[in-house]
């Protein structure tokens, strides 16, 4: 988050004397709550909302959040495709946490079309991301059969299916503690082109912060605003 303020983008709400950040798929609040220590920090005036679809995960966010930043935090239950009806503007929009897999392009374009809706006019979108097609496909293989984690915590992941519509790799986890009880994820397996160039799509200008491990902070500066939200309804694909 300190390679964030040295960016001119968000050094200029550093002059500011209240900064309203919204977390979209917040989960634990972990990018939110840090993004509005630091500018505290700076002598700022911070109002933070976290949302996320999990009720119980943005309960903990908020009690950690406060304990963190010693003031009230906010949360909202919302997807992340209807973000805009929130009906709010903030400075900062901040995805953290690696999430863009759980949206195929589909999904993605209306995230980040809502987002931009939800965003002032001199407002930065900031995502938090990798280059998977570098580091999955080119560098160790797609993998049929995945140990993750570490030999503290760790699940097996099966490839399971690929939807040839939506771009989506089907992955089956399972813990070796619970192995009856798998479960199957859809996920999309971003690169860092895609996502920046998306962003420039719905943002006047498009810059990345790489922040170490092939990870960057994509950033969406000034939200262009022309392709509303509510006219991205479903393409006739998917309606047959």
């Amino acid at each position: 988050m300190e390679k964030l303020l040295e960016h001119p983008w968000v050094r200029n709400f550093v002059k500011k004397r209240q900064i309203r950040i919204l977390e979209i798929c917040g989960g634990a609040g972990f990018g939110g709550v840090a993004l509005s220590k630091i500018l505290l920090e700076q002598n700022l005036d911070v109002d933070l909302m976290i949302t996320d679809l999990r009720k119980e995960v943005l309960k903990k966010a908020k009690k950690w959040g406060e304990r963190v930043l010693k003031k009230k935090i906010f949360t909202k239950i919302i997807d992340a495709r209807e973000i805009y009806k929130l009906r709010k503007k903030f400075d900062i929009v901040i995805m953290y946490g690696l999430s863009t897999p759980h949206f195929n392009p589909w999904e993605i374009i209306k995230v980040f079309s809502g987002v931009s809706e939800c965003i002032e006019d001199q407002g930065i979108f900031i995502i938090d991301e990798a280059d998977r097609r570098y580091s999955i496909f080119l560098t160790r293989g797609y993998q049929h059969l995945l140990a993750e984690g570490d030999e503290n915590k760790f699940v097996f992941s099966f490839h399971s299916g690929y939807d040839i519509l939506k771009g989506t790799f089907s992955r089956t986890y399972f813990n070796p503690i619970f192995p009856e009880k798998g479960v199957t994820i859809e996920l999309f397996f971003w690169g860092l082109a895609e996502i920046g160039a998306l962003t420039f799509l719905f943002f006047e200008d498009v810059d990345f912060i790489e922040i170490g491990r092939a990870r960057y902070f994509v950033l969406g500066y000034k939200p262009r605003r022309i392709l509303p939200p509510q006219n991205l309804k479903g393409p006739f694909l998917f309606k047959k």
